[in-house]
């Protein structure tokens, strides 16, 4: 029987840092998933109400906006509408983003009806230009949504506070390694999801908020 060459140490030891760098990227972004960093920009606008009554706004807009949209892409999941869980192909998240615009349409529609505190719907609208952008940038390129989501998150912890805002733009730029790292993007496609939601972010708070 031949025998198997012997791996030196430092190739031992290059292919666990290998190993254990990707499933940080990994586990980032599972934690970083732009539904949860979504919710997480709707609690940080809830909280600086300082009441019970801004908490009250981000529950109905995660019940109206959030849920549907998961239900929607966990549904087309089982159902093989998708390659991966990751939604790699570039094609197949176009009924995504047509499914969230119209979601997050609504959302707007109830928030002027019912009178929601500006934030909010400066988030929402923010959110909705983002969606769009994107979804368009989509039909040609493929473009991240996890940097998007981060990217929101960021510019709006910034808007509130110098502090937290760079404590997620040090989450962010910890998102945008791990796509790379996964392979599930380029940098210029992180990139320019950041980018993108660092923008609509700032327009639709100078303009409405």
């Amino acid at each position: 029987m031949r025998r198997q060459p012997e791996l030196s140490g430092e190739t031992l030891n290059s292919d666990e840092m290998e190993s254990r760098s990707l499933l940080l990227a990994r586990l980032l972004s599972q934690i970083f998933n732009p539904v949860f960093v979504t919710i997480a920009a709707y609690l940080l606008v809830g909280f600086q109400t300082l009441d019970d009554a801004g908490l009250a706004w981000v529950g109905g807009i995660i019940a109206f906006q959030t849920v549907p949209s998961v239900l929607y892409y966990l549904v087309r999941l089982r159902q093989g509408g998708f390659s991966d869980a990751d939604v790699s192909v570039r094609h197949e998240r176009n009924e995504l983003y047509v499914f969230g615009t119209v979601s997050v349409l609504l959302t707007i529609a109830l928030l002027l009806v019912l009178g929601a505190p500006q934030p909010f719907l400066a988030l929402t609208i923010g959110m909705l230009g983002i969606g769009i952008i994107c979804g368009l940038v989509n039909l040609i390129w493929k473009i991240s949504m996890h940097g998007a989501a981060i990217g929101a998150l960021a510019t709006l912890a910034l808007i509130y506070s110098s502090m937290l805002g760079i404590v997620f733009w040090i989450c962010a730029v910890a998102v945008a390694w791990a796509r790379v790292r996964t392979r599930n993007h380029t940098p210029g496609q992180v990139i320019a999801g950041l980018a993108v939601a660092a923008m609509v972010i700032t327009v639709s708070f100078l303009a409405l908020a």
